[in-house]
């Protein structure tokens, strides 16, 4: 019986494919399985409730748990929109800026007086500068 000078290297080339091929199997198994771990722990239909709770009991019990801590959770923001916001201390009413505006104040004035960007007391001499209001005097003095 006769052995091929190369016997070794076609060993060791046989050797080489057969792990690449299990490393690939490998790789494609642990691919597979983080997609459908993914999936589960992704899906809407509740898969990892029914996981933690096999019985249908214990599950309604955990939703109806679920449910009474929203039901908390929402009677807090409805407390909370109750209770009355304080206005700004600094903020004069519009009315106060608008009453300016028709007495023929400065847009200077307007931004000092009442709070307003330059931008917003132009616009309030625009739509309020020329019109005086009915029985009152717009006389600056």
């Amino acid at each position: 019986m006769m052995i091929d000078a190369n016997f070794p290297l076609y060993a060791l080339l046989i050797a080489n494919s057969v792990l690449l091929a299990a490393a690939v199997l490998t790789i494609v198994r642990f691919r597979r399985m983080f997609r459908e771990s993914a999936k589960f722990w992704n899906s809407p239909n509740g898969a990892a409730i029914q996981m933690r709770c096999p019985t249908q009991q214990e599950q309604s019990k955990l939703i109806i748990h679920e449910i009474a801590v929203l039901q908390r959770s929402v009677a807090k923001l409805c407390e909370r929109e109750r209770t009355p916001v304080q206005p700004l201390p600094n903020k004069l009413p519009l009315r106060h800026a608008v009453r300016m505006a028709r007495h023929g104040a400065s847009i200077e004035d307007l931004t000092k007086g009442c709070g307003l960007n330059t931008g917003e007391a132009r616009l309030m001499r625009k739509l309020h500068g020329g019109h005086a209001m009915p029985g009152v005097d717009t006389t600056v003095q």
